[in-house]
């Protein structure tokens, strides 16, 4: 609940943001594509039991193994650089780790992730 929060503050902030920008029906895209994501990510349910990370999530941890920067992820994804920040949140916490290369490692560790 705390992320929810957290995140839904984050997005008031972008509307703000946006609601400033030269062109309103970009940061309206933008702001749409957001609130989008963050459904997509609450509606998801977990994997499985083993496997806590939602379908979101075990995309992003899969191209974070793959050396994708926050930026790359956010224009490849069609999402915001706040909603990747906010999706590599959940998974340091799930993960149990303090830093995206020692999320990998724990989520190649727990079975969540499984490299070709």
């Amino acid at each position: 609940m705390d992320l929810l929060i957290e995140e839904l503050r984050t997005l008031a902030k972008e509307c703000r943001l946006y609601a400033k920008c030269k062109s309103p029906e970009a940061g309206l895209r933008r702001v749409a594509r957001t609130i989008e994501s963050l459904l997509q990510s609450f509606d998801d349910e977990a994997i499985s039991i083993e496997n806590p990370l939602t379908k979101r999530e075990a995309e992003i941890i899969e191209l974070i193994s793959l050396g994708y920067t926050n930026k790359e992820l956010a224009v490849g994804l069609s999402i915001s650089e706040k909603t990747v920040e906010y999706h590599i949140t959940s998974l340091l916490k799930k993960t149990q780790a303090s830093k995206r290369t020692e999320a990998v490692t724990n989520a190649i560790k727990f079975k969540w992730l499984h490299l070709s």
